[in-house]
């Protein structure tokens, strides 16, 4: 009978300008062309290198290491911006500031609803149409024509 054995893998080979390359690309949000740059390689190169499923698991792996240290420190950059809240609302000199970190606070720190959202491709300008009011175009008949 057969002795079966698993083999395992070889070691990632992987030059050392695409590893630093993809981790500026992630960890400083560069674009490929400027992280291939700083790194010393081609687009091109990184691209070729990007078909291969072992580069795509080490860039899948940096992608999930680079999320969990931001998500680890999400409570202390939230509170940071507390602290800085905190502060503008004590001793800011104006006091429109002031007055929105209280409103901020006051809120617990949620969203306001209002969402505005502006097309810069419109050339008419724009209208605002308030809710309450209705507008009624007024179309002259063929008769008055």
């Amino acid at each position: 009978m057969t002795k079966l054995t698993a083999i395992t893998p070889r070691p990632l080979r992987m030059r050392a300008a695409l590893r630093t390359a993809i981790d500026l690309r992630v960890k400083q949000g560069m674009t490929i062309a400027a992280a291939c740059e700083e790194a010393g390689m081609s687009p091109q190169g990184f691209h070729k290198a990007m078909k291969r499923p072992a580069v795509r698991d080490y860039l899948q792996a940096i992608q999930l290491e680079f999320v969990a240290g931001v998500e680890g420190n999400k409570a202390v950059y939230k509170a940071r911006a507390l602290e800085v809240g905190m502060d503008l609302m004590l001793n800011s000199k104006s006091e429109t500031v002031r007055a929105r970190m209280v409103e901020f606070f006051a809120s617990d720190g949620k969203v306001s609803p209002v969402s505005v959202h502006i097309d810069a491709r419109q050339t008419g300008g724009y209208e605002y149409a308030h809710p309450d009011r209705q507008v009624v175009e007024i179309i002259p008949s063929k008769a008055e024509d």
